[in-house]
């Protein structure tokens, strides 16, 4: 393992990192977009839910906990996509669809309590994004061996994981929707272990943004946290204008995200950045995981390492629990920011907190290139 070193923020050409996420590019590249039919009518398939292990499907049709499934189809004997309406969030808010993606086990019992995994997505989807970690991620084979249930959240299209702070053209409150609202729905309607060491939180790109904000917000629910090539760093400009331009796509305002639509101060800034924030990750197991980059123009992977080392590095000085993982080309794997990397790297998360907390695999773990598993630095204390 060889030590963190202190790093200036990578300056990219032009605006690199903004254009990328935004893109889409941050879901996994092409191909890795929810499929066409995401854009159709669900419907509503009764006999899918029961499969999955929802008890009462048409009582989902009722607010719960400020939830209310408006559709549901099967994606396969283990999974369910159900479109869901809430207050929280406005059906324009940019993303398309709002939905969860439920996964159960195997022959699921709800005698039984089960842990959660719980998947945030990156930006970028414009239609149904809650199945960018279904299909690119191959969640349900992420999984399979694992008793748990599976709960991939939509994030919208450039959501941040937050509350917005300016809401005259959208409402979105996506941080209020995902932990007041879709956690305790799922623990309402699934057989769940609705403790904190039992919920796993895993995010990529701007996902792992999330997953470490929503720890940081809530260590309560969480007792672990995975950020799979996250913006952990806003420091710098180019993490600024990442964000300033998605509130300008949603809002046509710059910030609106963290901010009073027209100007964000330094102190909101430091109050939503992760890595200034790392102290209150004390009770939390935190692992993180970064490429190297592919080498190509306009790969951003490079410059998210950085902000992943500069979290590690914060970590470690408030004596917090973690594990970062960075790896090259391995595998499927080139490095840079695409699902062939995070789909290894969340195999290995997974792998660790089941060992961690007792859950015992029904199968043997995937295999994945030792790059994943080797760790390049960790807590000393």
């Amino acid at each position: 393992m060889r030590r963190l070193r202190t790093r200036s923020a990578r300056a990219l050409a032009g605006c690199a990192l903004t254009a990328v996420l935004l893109s889409g590019c941050a879901a996994g590249g092409s191909g890795d977009h929810a499929p066409s039919s995401s854009g159709e009518s669900l419907g509503f398939d009764d006999a899918a839910l029961s499969q999955v292990g929802f008890a009462d499907p048409q009582q989902l049709t009722q607010p719960s906990h400020g939830i209310t499934v408006t559709g549901a189809r099967g994606l396969s004997e283990r999974a369910a996509e159900l479109a869901v309406s809430t207050d929280q969030v406005s059906a324009e808010a940019p993303g398309g669809r709002n939905s969860v993606v439920v996964i159960t086990p195997k022959d699921y019992d709800p005698a039984k309590k089960y842990p959660v995994v719980y998947l945030l997505p990156g930006s970028g989807a414009t239609e149904s994004p809650a199945l960018q970690w279904y299909e690119a991620g191959q969640a349900e084979q992420l999984t399979q061996g694992l008793p748990v249930i599976t709960v991939i959240v939509s994030g919208g299209k450039v959501g941040w994981y937050s509350d917005w702070a300016s809401q005259e053209e959208l409402t979105q409150n996506w941080e209020t929707f995902h932990l007041d609202q879709v956690v305790p729905w799922v623990d309402q309607h699934l057989s769940t272990r609705a403790d904190r060491e039992h919920r796993v939180i895993i995010g990529n790109s701007m996902g792992g943004y999330g997953a470490m904000r929503y720890a940081e917000q809530r260590p309560d629910l969480f007792g672990e946290a995975v950020s799979l090539s996250g913006l952990l760093d806003l420091s710098s400009n180019e993490a600024k204008q990442t964000i300033a331009t998605g509130s300008r796509e949603a809002t046509g305002r710059t910030d609106s995200v963290f901010g009073n639509g027209s100007v964000t101060t330094e102190e909101q800034w430091r109050a939503n950045d992760p890595a200034v924030r790392s102290g209150e990750l004390k009770n939390v197991h935190v692992q993180l995981f970064a490429g190297r980059g592919n080498g190509q123009e306009g790969d951003i992977e490079p410059a998210l390492k950085d902000t992943t080392v500069t979290m590690a590095r914060e970590l470690e000085s408030q004596g917090v629990d973690y594990q970062y993982t960075e790896y090259g080309q391995a595998g499927q794997c080139n490095g840079g920011h695409e699902f062939p990397c995070w789909t290894p790297a969340a195999t290995v998360a997974l792998g660790r907190w089941a060992d961690r907390v007792g859950v015992k695999r029904t199968s043997p773990q995937p295999s994945v290139p030792s790059a994943f598993e080797d760790v390049t630095s960790r807590s000393s204390s």
